[in-house]
């Protein structure tokens, strides 16, 4: 069915469920929940600065967590192998900047397309051929510099509130000088909690504004803005299919598994537009939360889907409290927000700038940056797909010997 892999007994695998479960797969679970903790400071601060209303900031952080969840606990148990379907950090990047521009529908319009184009790309299975021609170190350049703002906004919450956001990022960087204990508790979380302890010392914290309740969805009609699809189409459906995926099926062919590819694409395009009609974006599948599910420390090959589904189970839960997290971001400073949003993004620009200027494709990758972070508007068309298209032509005119190489590669 949709050209989607055959997979296992999903009755089977939920009654072995139990006993494939281990200590070990338990601790990762917890630790996989809350590493994708970690970008929601992102996600809060730009629904905070976009203006949302209330309402429809817990919808999106409600449904991005809730059709990851159910995915990866439904997936997990059919192909019997640890997959997590989360939501594109890079995409939030992307859709920061567009609300500057653009109605929040509108957005939502082009991240149903996007997900109806990954869609077309996993039934069709022209995934690979989608991103021949397109080089990573030039999609890594635009992240790079799309991102790169929210590393600087550490930078100036630290001049606003020298005390709230400097004391916040002292909490980061000391917890992160102990690598045994940032490996069970990230560095974030700890700041995160005793950031707001320094503020609720300095009478930073509206009490009142932080309230509990359980968390609704919100139906958004999403309209289509002409300049917001041409925009944004194409650039978020290239981060659907060519960053999780493909770190994804690297990892679990590396330790023996036979990732279920087409699968991916699928439902990732499925998820986004489910996402897209609630206020959601993209979804894709975590790299990196795969890595740390797949490890043999977990316990053997055919056990290891069962912490993959736990985490989805709390990933459920993380989904019922939403509003919780919402009304946390009402109650303290934005510089405070600002520096866990910065934090959560500092592996991830970092590893954008290492992997871009390391390649053979470098003036590509720079153009890429460089157009990017100038948010030029060309036809009315913000300077994301202009940042892929340029540096795409960069690398086809002056790095023209190593473009070719790579797609031959590719192919």
């Amino acid at each position: 069915m949709l050209n989607m892999e055959k997979g296992a007994s999903i009755g089977k695998s939920a009654k072995d469920f139990r006993k494939s479960l281990t200590p070990a797969g338990i601790g990762v679970s917890i630790a996989v929940t809350l590493f994708g903790m970690g970008p929601v400071f992102l996600l809060l601060k730009l629904m905070n600065d976009a203006n949302l209303a209330n309402n429809v900031a817990i919808s999106w952080l409600t449904i991005i967590f809730a059709v990851g969840g159910v995915l990866t606990i439904i997936f997990s148990l059919y192909y019997r192998q640890p997959i997590q379907f989360a939501f594109s950090i890079p995409a939030m990047a992307i859709i920061a900047g567009a609300l500057q521009r653009y109605a929040f529908s509108d957005i939502l319009g082009a991240i149903v397309l996007s997900g109806l184009l990954v869609l077309l790309l996993g039934v069709t299975g022209l995934f690979k051929a989608f991103l021949r021609y397109i080089p990573i170190p030039v999609i890594q350049g635009m992240i790079a510099g799309a991102l790169v703002t929210f590393g600087i906004a550490i930078i100036k919450a630290i001049e606003v509130e020298p005390v709230v956001a400097g004391g916040t990022f002292l909490v980061f960087i000391i917890f992160s000088l102990f690598p045994a204990v940032s490996r069970r508790f990230p560095p974030i979380l700890s700041a995160m909690i005793l950031g707001f302890v320094i503020t609720l010392l300095v009478g930073k914290v509206n009490i009142s504004d932080i309230n509990f309740q359980f968390s609704s969805l919100t139906f958004i009609a999403p309209t289509f803005n002409i300049a917001a699809i041409i925009e944004l189409t194409i650039p978020l459906a290239l981060l659907s299919v060519g960053f999780g995926n493909i770190q994804a099926i690297g990892i679990l062919k590396t330790l023996g598994y036979n990732p279920p590819i087409n699968a991916f694409v699928v439902l990732s395009g499925i998820g986004t537009i489910v996402n897209a009609f609630f206020g959601g974006h993209n979804t894709v599948v975590g790299g990196p939360t795969i890595a740390m599910m797949a490890s043999p420390d977990v316990g053997q090959e055919e056990e290891r889907y069962s912490a993959a589904v736990l985490a989805g189970i709390l990933m459920l839960v993380v989904a019922a409290i939403a509003p919780l997290a919402i009304s946390f971001t009402r109650a303290v400073p934005t510089p405070f927000i600002d520096v866990l949003a910065g934090i959560a993004m500092l592996t991830v620009i970092a590893n954008n700038f290492s992997k871009a200027f390391s390649s053979n494709l470098k003036m590509g990758a720079l153009f890429s940056l460089l157009i990017t972070m100038s948010q030029i508007k060309i036809f009315n068309i913000g300077s994301t797909l202009w940042a892929i298209l340029g540096g795409t032509l960069i690398c086809i005119l002056l790095e023209r010997k190593e473009y070719l190489k790579t797609i031959r590669e590719a192919n």
